[in-house]
């Protein structure tokens, strides 16, 4: 029994259950996209449920109600949008972006689902937010330009570095020469 300020609510027990699932897919999942399924037939939803599987991100129709509750326990309910109509969530816990370029370029396709929002790492995004997250690159694209900044700078850095050395041993070596030419 959870108890509001206002009055006790009886949770039953097949219910909890729903939430407790949800808490779990909500706390092992990288990014969370909402989407409203409305109007899509049996094989649409299948066909976007293949191409999910293909992408390692799960889709899974939930209550709001349900959705509202585990994420308020796990205390992330303020990054959610406001949910209204039916509700489906996609969830990948291995990229966080996966789940909207599956769902964007689903879109495309077949013009459903409507993005609702999404919540990553914590932090709510809007429709408009949660649709641009799917055109950043993936995370290797990402980690590869890092790295290819950070070796361009370290090396920039280290050519400083070497440069009096550099030329102290470019005039010792001038001076040994004219040395030479004089003896």
């Amino acid at each position: 029994m959870r108890t509001d300020k206002t009055r006790a609510v009886k949770v039953r027990p097949e219910k909890a259950q729903q939430v407790t699932e949800i808490q779990e897919i909500l706390s092992t999942a990288k990014g969370v996209y909402l989407a409203d399924f409305q109007g899509m037939t049996v094989e649409v939803i299948s066909e976007l449920r293949k191409r999910c599987r293909q992408a390692d991100v799960r889709f899974e129709v939930v209550k709001n109600t349900l959705l509202r509750r585990a994420a308020a326990e796990l205390g992330q309910g303020a990054a959610l949008p406001e949910l209204h109509g039916p509700t489906a969530i996609a969830t990948s816990t291995v990229d966080e972006i996966a789940p909207a370029r599956v769902l964007t370029d689903f879109v495309r396709q077949f013009k459903t689902p409507r993005l609702k929002g999404a919540m990553v790492e914590g932090r709510g995004f809007n429709e408009a937010e949660a649709a641009e997250l799917a055109n950043l690159p993936p995370r290797e694209v990402i980690l590869g330009n890092l790295l290819r900044a950070m070796q361009g700078t370290l090396t920039g850095f280290a050519t400083v570095l070497v440069a009096p050395v550099r030329d102290l041993a470019r005039v010792l070596d001038e001076v040994a020469k004219r040395r030479e030419r004089a003896a």
